[in-house]
């Protein structure tokens, strides 16, 4: 009886441990088949050489596998990226070139090679009209000129106020012009009215008697000289103007011109 026991419980073990190798071998496909290469094998390849440590053993060896069955068919050396190899293999073929080719393929290159041509580099002059379009005039602007019955209406230049600009002992206002407005906004009398020296002393200049309006429209009776080709200053009643308006360093004016009954008018706007 105890031997039939014994029997039974023998061969209940034999298939109990037949049934956890097939259990075992079964959980060890499953793993196998948990990393699968080959869906995106450029990207597990160029990662395991670069980053190995983010795959197991068993993944590197799959990895390798492949890797080892490609090279034979290619002719590629171990352990070395495919995108690498063709980078050295053109490199290899420059260094192998011979002389003769080298100059041959350089004469073709100087050949081909299209003529340069050369850019037109803009005048001075050209790049400052293109850089700074004159401002749109304000409507504020626009409604007091009309209410004098001004025309001729231009823009001359935007006025940067310095310290010069502000000194109570200098009292003018000092313009540098552009060249190709310097006399744009000057009659033919004007023109030839400049240039010459009062009568009564030798360095004096004859000045332009002018009307100069403040941002504020208060008109102002000036007199505009000129000093050498486009360099103009407003002066004698400057301290007056300075005296109404909280004019600062570094403040900009833009600086319109027109004409009541051909008289010439200057207009000074801050905005």
């Amino acid at each position: 009886m105890n031997e039939n026991m014994e029997a039974m419980l023998e061969k209940k073990a034999a298939m109990a441990r037949k049934k956890i190798n097939a259990l075992m071998q079964n959980m060890e496909t499953m793993e196998e088949r948990k990393f699968n290469p080959f869906p995106h094998f450029t990207l597990h390849n160029l990662l395991s050489y670069y980053a190995p440590q983010l795959y197991t053993e068993k993944d590197l060896a799959q990895i390798e596998k492949i890797n080892q069955h490609l090279r034979q068919e290619t002719k590629l050396p171990l352990n070395i990226p495919q995108s690498t190899m063709k980078g050295e293999a053109v490199n290899k073929k420059k260094r192998c070139r011979s002389s003769d080719e080298g100059s041959m393929a350089d004469k073709a290159k100087r050949r081909v090679k299209p003529k340069s041509t050369k850019k037109m580099v803009p005048k001075k002059q050209d790049k400052e009209k293109l850089s700074s379009p004159p401002p749109i005039l304000p409507i504020d602007v626009e409604i007091k000129i009309k209410e004098l019955n001004g025309t001729d209406i231009k823009h001359i230049m935007c006025k940067e106020l310095f310290d010069s600009d502000l000194s109570k002992h200098q009292s003018r206002l000092l313009m540098s012009l552009k060249e190709d407005i310097a006399d744009d906004f000057l009659n033919d009398t004007e023109k030839k009215t400049f240039g010459r020296k009062d009568r009564g002393t030798k360095s004096k200049l004859v000045g332009i008697e002018v009307i100069v309006l403040d941002p504020s429209f208060r008109e102002f009776t000036m007199s505009l000289r000129k000093w050498g080709k486009s360099l103009y200053s407003l002066v004698q009643d400057w301290k007056h103007v300075m005296r109404q308006n909280s004019f600062e360093i570094g403040q900009k004016l833009n600086i319109w011109t027109f004409r009541v009954n051909s008289k010439l008018h200057f207009l000074l706007d801050k905005n």
